[in-house]
Order: structure tokens, then C-alpha cells, then sequence
């Protein structure tokens, strides 16, 4: 478009093209989008097992030291917390392999190993369900499949809104 505009470098009047350079936002692949979810669960993943090691040694007191009935008691509770965190343990680890077995998976609908790109620069992630983060000035959520919300929308298509709390947004892609 021709426009006349001041050239403040010659300090003259001018007439010429107006170029605009539109900045569009950072588009990040599938790819690196479940890498950034890894590392979450690679996080989760070290503090079960931090914490799980922490009840381990609370779990193994030496019974010769042992004087007060309710170190038994202690024990006995850390032990049974010991053995929940390790079953919190597999699903997480099972979670991390569901994720990496996904990086290079299509997808046309909303199913497990989906991503659903949505329009406030949001991704949602379908399979696992880990607490919602943002990285790269990119909000990422997850939902597991047995998630109340994902039946209301498994059935979506792109274009259509979805909401997830009180915030709805358009679907802009699936993959």
C-alpha cells in the first residue's frame, strides 16, 4: 500500500510502501510440547522416589534402639506409606513411558496421546494427568482420560469451544 510517511532519517517527506512484519506467536510441535510434559514427569518421578527412600528409612528402625511402643506404630505407618508411594511410583513411571511412546503420534480426534491446541496459547494433553505448568509462556495442561472433563470433550472437533473451569476456548488444531 502506498502511504506518505515522514523519513526521519533524511528529515523529509516521503511517499512509499508500507511493509508490516506481523509477529505471529512462538508455534511449538507436538514433539517438543510432550518433551516439556516429560520433564515434568521426569520431576515427579525422582521426588516419589526421594520421598519413598525417606520412608524407607523410617520404615527399617533398628528394633534394639527401638524403646517406645509407638516407634513400632511409626513404623509400621511408614511401611504402608512406603508401599503406596511405590504403587504412585509405577503409574508415574508407566505415565512417563505412555508420554515418550506418544512424541511422534497423530492424532485427528480427541483420544488418549492427543494434543489439543486451544486459543490462549494453551495446549492440553490428553492420557496422563499431571498439575498444570507453564513453560515457554505456554500454558500446558494434562487430563487423564478417566477425567470427568474429558468426556465432555472427547467428542469435540476443531473450532468447536471446550472449557475447562469457567475459561472456554476455541479448538484451533488436534494432533
Amino acid at each position: 500500500m502506498f502511504i506518505k510517511y515522514y523519513d526521519i532519517s533524511h528529515n523529509k517527506t516521503a511517499i512509499g510502501f508500507l511493509t508490516l512484519h506481523v509477529l505471529k506467536p512462538i508455534q511449538m510441535k507436538k514433539r517438543e510440547i510432550l518433551e516439556l510434559i516429560l520433564n515434568k514427569q521426569k520431576q515427579i518421578i525422582s521426588n516419589l522416589e526421594q520421598t519413598i527412600a525417606h520412608y524407607h528409612l523410617d520404615s527399617n528402625l533398628d528394633e534394639d534402639d527401638t524403646l517406645d511402643p509407638e516407634d513400632y506404630s511409626h513404623q509400621d505407618e511408614a511401611s504402608e506409606m512406603k508401599f503406596r508411594l511405590k504403587e504412585i511410583l509405577n503409574k508415574a513411571k508407566d505415565d512417563y513411558s505412555f508420554i515418550n511412546n506418544n512424541l511422534n503420534s497423530v492424532h485427528q480426534s480427541i483420544e488418549n496421546g492427543a494434543l489439543i491446541k486451544v486459543e490462549d496459547n494453551s495446549y492440553i494433553f490428553i492420557g496422563v494427568s499431571i498439575p498444570p505448568f507453564v513453560a515457554n509462556d505456554i500454558k500446558i495442561i494434562t487430563i487423564s482420560e478417566k477425567a470427568p472433563i474429558y468426556k465432555s470433550i472427547k467428542d469435540k472437533k476443531v473450532g468447536e469451544k471446550i472449557a475447562i473451569g469457567t475459561i472456554e476456548n476455541s479448538i484451533l488444531s488436534i494432533s
